[in-house]
């Protein structure tokens, strides 16, 4: 029997559908972090920063659920996952922390749950009443007694347990919306480097985190499109097509026939009701 048109393309998104089984299918909310690990936290321009400490089973994806984190951000943060997005064990990814997560003290709103230990690691130049007054708002008796420190003295590179964070992560309330520049704006910059060279075509399948509410501008993981690049994603069910800023390369772990990984937030924009389904790409090397 002869195999229409459709007929080929079902059989063809079926089969990618089967095919995509990596370990990323297992994204659960877990908790990531317990009272044995730690974070280390900095302070840049007023905005407090943490060093998560990659383990296994830790994902891009888990991690960035884990924090509240959009992908996107978690790329711009870290800078270098975008040529080598590869987690290795014992490394530590760069975090940002909401205030509302850093539990100072354990007192009636500490909560009963496992909590993960902060410690702030002295920089150059800082002293204990900064640290303490104008990083925490905290009495420097407390951090003294917290650390069994035998006077004010301190020294670069030492870590002072400064507070706590819940060990199940951070509530995506405590931070703030991001905003969008728009699909128009981004589109643009797609039609502006087509007049320069000609996409690339492809075809697969597109993994998204369907449980995920993130919202933001469209983002997308690309194995050949310049990071930066604005990349065209197409769902042939219906037509629908969405342009996203390619943040980086997908990580190892996924199926060959995995095209791209995109947000949520485009991903529906594209009527995906599935967390994998066919699409066609058109991207710049």
């Amino acid at each position: 029997m002869r195999m229409t048109r459709f007929s080929r393309y079902l059989l063809t998104l079926l089969w990618g559908l089967m095919l995509c089984t990596q370990a990323v299918a297992k994204e659960q909310t877990t908790t990531l972090l317990g009272p044995k690990d730690t974070l280390q936290l900095s302070i840049v321009n007023g905005k407090k920063f943490a060093l998560h400490p990659v383990k296994a089973g830790h994902t891009l994806f888990s991690i960035a659920k884990y924090y509240a984190l959009g992908l996107d951000e978690l790329f711009e943060l870290n800078p270098q996952l975008a040529k080598d997005p590869t987690l290795r064990i014992g490394t530590r990814i760069r975090i940002s922390l909401p205030n509302k997560a850093i539990k100072r003290y354990k007192n009636a709103k500490f909560g009963k749950g496992p909590h993960v230990p902060i410690y702030y690691i002295v920089q150059p130049g800082d002293n204990l009443y900064q640290i303490c007054k104008r990083n925490f708002d905290m009495e420097v008796d407390t951090i003294i007694k917290r650390n069994r420190l035998k006077n004010n003295e301190i020294k670069p590179g030492q870590a002072l347990l400064v507070a706590w964070m819940g060990a199940e992560g951070i509530d995506p309330a405590w931070r703030t919306p991001v905003a969008k520049s728009g699909d128009t704006a981004i589109k643009s910059r797609f039609d502006k480097a087509e007049k320069k060279g000609a996409a690339e075509h492809a075809q697969g399948v597109c993994f998204w985190q369907k449980d995920s509410k993130e919202k933001g501008d469209p983002y997308a993981l690309h194995r050949n499109a310049r990071p930066g690049s604005i990349i065209e994603i197409i769902n042939p069910m219906g037509g629908r097509r969405v342009y996203a800023r390619v943040i980086g390369t997908i990580p190892d772990g996924y199926e060959k026939n995995v095209e791209v990984v995109l947000s949520p937030d485009a991903a529906r924009k594209l009527g995906a009701k599935d967390p994998r389904f066919f699409v066609k790409v058109r991207y710049f090397k």
